[in-house]
């Protein structure tokens, strides 16, 4: 068991989703930093236990982490989250009994997060507690919910929070807001201001665009790149990056296909180089067939758009619509010029204009608004 004193600081990251994973390698990164310049200096341990991974064979975030030479994490674990319905029950106390395992030789005082709805966050924490050494619970942003909170029902929300309570544990508990729930003390966030008045109500703090602009997460940007086969040094010298819309989005909007690959002709006519990054549930490499009307480079779909930003030129345009990306774009590189296309008249788009106004992303009505 890891030994705690007032020159020791343990803390454990459970990220979840590749932005979990680039917000906790910063955070950490500036923790470490920071314990280095203390006076007194004191040593700063920190694990990292990747969690509900779809992919545990081949994750390249995984063996991005582990060849990270600027790593700030003594150790890094994998927990997979591949199962589904009965076989799913058995997959996470399987995970369970990991966690327990890994808890008896390291004992952290804080457990970071992006989302406090993951069970063996919480599994975590309560574990820790009947140990009697209780931890502090830390939400680290995990974007949109941060901002715009989730629709949530009493009725289902209620429903799932027995049925976990009597699978898991009475220790479970159903946050209606991600970050809010009791198990988390303190938050850091982007832009605390703009936040949903639930995370207002914990200790927040402030996570700084420049501790994502360092040369170590450079590294590890390109380090994750090189994993999914792509040279990311080609981004540098990109003019315009086009995030396109998950694929179920893209069958809702009449002639987008068409309409995106004319804004691609008419830019590159101009001389401006294109990159394009597909969506992670993109049906294949490049279903819009955009490579062929001059999109000069296709972003891997399985490679966070967050581990491109490092790369960009400060010339670089960023255009997208609904999501994450836009946000962190704004937020890690508030240097580029960040574009929404959103339509106010939609029902569903109406809360993400608002939103992305209140962040100072410039919100335009169609895609062709892009081209000078």
């Amino acid at each position: 068991m890891t030994t705690r004193n007032h020159h020791t600081q343990c803390s454990l990251y459970m990220p979840s989703t590749p932005l979990n994973v680039l917000v906790s390698c910063a955070y950490a990164l500036q923790r470490q930093k920071e314990a280095e310049i203390f006076s007194p200096p004191y040593l700063e341990q920190a694990e990292l236990w990747l969690i509900d991974q779809k992919n545990v064979a081949t994750n390249p975030y995984l063996f991005a982490l582990l060849a990270w030479e600027s790593s700030p994490f003594q150790s890094i674990k994998i927990f997979s989250g591949v199962c589904s319905g009965k076989k799913k029950l058995a997959e996470r106390r399987q995970n369970f009994a990991q966690i327990k395992k890994g808890l008896t030789r390291f004992t952290p005082q804080q457990v970071m997060v992006g989302s406090d709805r993951r069970v063996e966050f919480q599994f975590t924490l309560a574990h820790l507690k009947s140990l009697g050494t209780p931890a502090k619970g830390v939400y680290l942003d995990d974007g949109l919910y941060s901002y715009m909170g989730r629709k949530s029902s009493c009725l289902s929300d209620g429903v799932n929070a027995i049925l976990k309570k009597m699978t898991y544990g009475f220790w479970w508990q159903e946050p209606r807001v991600v970050g809010a729930s009791n198990w988390i003390q303190e938050a850091w966030l982007f832009a605390p201001e703009q936040a949903v008045p639930q995370l207002q109500q914990k200790k927040c703090d402030t996570l700084e665009p420049q501790w994502f602009r360092t040369p170590e997460i450079l590294a590890l940007s390109q380090r994750v790149a090189h994993e999914l086969a792509f040279d990311a040094t080609v981004l540098e010298a990109l003019d315009v990056m086009l995030l396109i819309p998950h694929p179920a989005n893209v069958q809702k909007m009449v002639g987008y296909q068409a309409r995106l690959q004319a804004v691609i002709r008419q830019l590159c006519h101009q001389g401006k180089r294109v990159g394009v990054k597909y969506h992670p549930r993109a049906p294949s490499e490049d279903y819009l067939l955009l490579a062929s009307q001059g999109a000069v480079d296709i972003i891997p779909a399985a490679l966070a758009f967050e581990f491109c930003l490092p790369s960009l030129a400060s010339e670089c345009k960023v255009i997208g619509d609904v999501g994450t990306a836009l946000l962190t774009t704004k937020w890690l590189r508030p240097d580029l010029s960040v574009y929404a296309v959103l339509d106010e008249s939609d029902a569903f788009q109406k809360p993400f204009v608002s939103l992305n106004k209140r962040l100072d992303i410039s919100v335009i009505q169609q895609i062709e608004d892009i081209v000078e």
